[in-house]
């Protein structure tokens, strides 16, 4: 069964078993006072008819009046009663009715008689010959002296008629009720399961390739779940394009060394050429097997830190001290162009707890863009200072900066800003996606500023000192 047909057949019995609950309990209670109404009603009317039949009573006792006349007038309240009116004299005994000749009657039977003969009006119910009737009986009074009595007999079946009528009102009533409650369940499960349904055909969209398709999103839960699933397909598609552009660049950046490798590899295997140019060839290769071998590795961490597997290191390293490693070992690269590298470092700085290797591949991209990117008789600057619990790096550069449109993609990877020049330096742009899958994995912070191009570039770096987060 279909989640909207659930829906629908839950709010179906809900309906009916509380509007029907509803209208038994409501109808039973409307029969009741019905039923009592209309005893009380009677009473009411005995006692007006009473009163009003004072004169003509008076007058037929007085001969001022025909009998035929008081009759009529009887028969007249008994039309508008839908009842049967009774004339008794002071002793109980019946002398006019309003259909014919009046039986005389038991006053020990007729306790709502005897009652009216004692000047009161009350009322009785009982059965005669199979059927229910109402008594009631009020007095005709002559300066409180009770002259005459009347009577009138209704049998029940008139106040029934009367509770039908209501139970017609209150099941017309419940009908209509019903009626809305069906038309509003179907809408709300409609408005329920519609969004669902949209939110199926998007998720098969999707699985089949269609990665631009959305929901509408609502302002309600069922909105919530379709901006959450709106917001998923969204970076499913960028993560499948990242993963594209990610595989169209490794294999481009793979498919140049190993061309390189292997063109040198077929002069070599010929065997043509001279000694000079085969050492050459054999220098070459060597420099392009170790760019494999590198860009193979930075691979291989930036997968690990991808996926969580990368342990973090446990290591109480001197940063200082490791700077001062990197930039001996970069000396001869900065001499050779003629840039002045300077390390800025107080001399009580904390130790940071990290893997060694983790630390080196950070600070060995971040100096080496400085000083690929630094024109000759630039400058390099590093400065190691305390910002609360972080260690705060600096390293700028007066070289060739980055332009404000290119800001925002510079931790992209494989990316190259200017990649015009950029071919004339050696590398792929995986440098700072390196860094930054290293600096997140630690729970620190990296930030790139460059006021534009040829006015130099400010790496900023925060590196927490505390004890990492295991699998990082």
């Amino acid at each position: 069964m279909s989640l909207r047909a659930r829906l629908l057949l839950t709010y179906l019995s809900l309906i009916l078993i509380g509007f029907g609950g509803l209208a038994l309990f409501a109808g039973r209670q409307i029969e009741s006072s019905a039923i009592e109404d209309y005893e009380n009603n009677l009473v009411v009317q005995a006692g007006l008819i009473a009163r009003a039949l004072h004169e003509p009573v008076e007058e037929f006792r007085e001969g001022e009046l025909r009998q035929d006349a008081l009759s009529g007038r009887l028969e007249a309240y008994a039309t508008e009663l839908d009842a049967r009116l009774i004339l008794l004299d002071a002793n109980g005994r019946a002398w006019l009715a309003s259909d014919g000749p009046a039986l005389p009657i038991d006053r020990g039977e007729r306790p709502e008689v005897a009652a009216a003969l004692d000047g009161r009006t009350t009322y009785e119910t009982r059965a005669e010959g199979g059927t229910t009737m109402i008594y009631t009986a009020a007095p005709v009074l002559e300066d409180g002296r009770v002259i005459s009595v009347l009577q009138i007999v209704a049998p029940l079946q008139s106040a029934r008629r009367l509770v039908v009528q209501r139970w017609l009102t209150l099941g017309g009533g419940v009908l209509a009720l019903a009626l809305l409650g069906v038309l509003a369940s179907l809408w709300l499960s409609a408005s329920l399961t519609r969004p669902l349904a949209r939110l199926r055909d998007a998720a098969l969209q999707v699985a089949g390739g269609d990665l631009e398709a959305r929901v509408p999103v609502r302002s309600d839960e069922m909105g919530e779940v379709a901006a959450a699933f709106n917001h998923m397909a969204g970076q499913v598609q960028a993560m499948l394009e990242e993963q594209r552009a990610f595989a169209s660049n490794a294999s481009h950046e793979l498919r140049t060394p190993l061309t390189t490798v292997r063109l040198r590899s077929e002069a070599l295997r010929e065997g043509a050429l001279d000694e000079d140019t085969a050492r050459q060839y054999i220098a070459e290769i060597d420099d392009e097997v170790r760019r494999l071998s590198g860009l193979v590795q930075d691979l291989i961490l930036l997968s690990r830190l991808d996926s969580g597997r990368a342990r973090p290191g446990q290591e109480q390293i001197d940063v200082a001290r490791m700077l001062r490693s990197l930039l001996a070992e970069m000396a001869p690269e900065a001499e050779a162009k003629g840039i002045k590298v300077m390390l800025q470092a107080p001399p009580d700085l904390p130790a940071v707890c990290a893997g060694l290797n983790h630390l080196r591949v950070v600070f060995r991209n971040l100096l080496d863009n400085a000083l690929k990117y630094t024109p000759a008789g630039g400058e390099v600057r590093c400065r190691l200072a305390m910002d609360g619990d972080s260690l705060h790096v600096t390293v700028s550069d007066t070289g060739r900066g980055v332009a404000a449109t290119d800001l925002p993609h510079v931790f992209e990877r494989f990316y190259r800003a200017d990649k015009a020049r950029s071919r004339e330096v050696q590398g792929v742009g995986l440098g700072l996606a390196l860094v930054r899958a290293v600096v997140y994995a630690y729970g620190g912070r990296i930030e790139l500023q460059s006021p534009g191009l040829d006015q130099g570039t400010t790496v900023q770096l925060w590196w927490p000192l505390g004890v990492p987060e295991p699998g990082i």
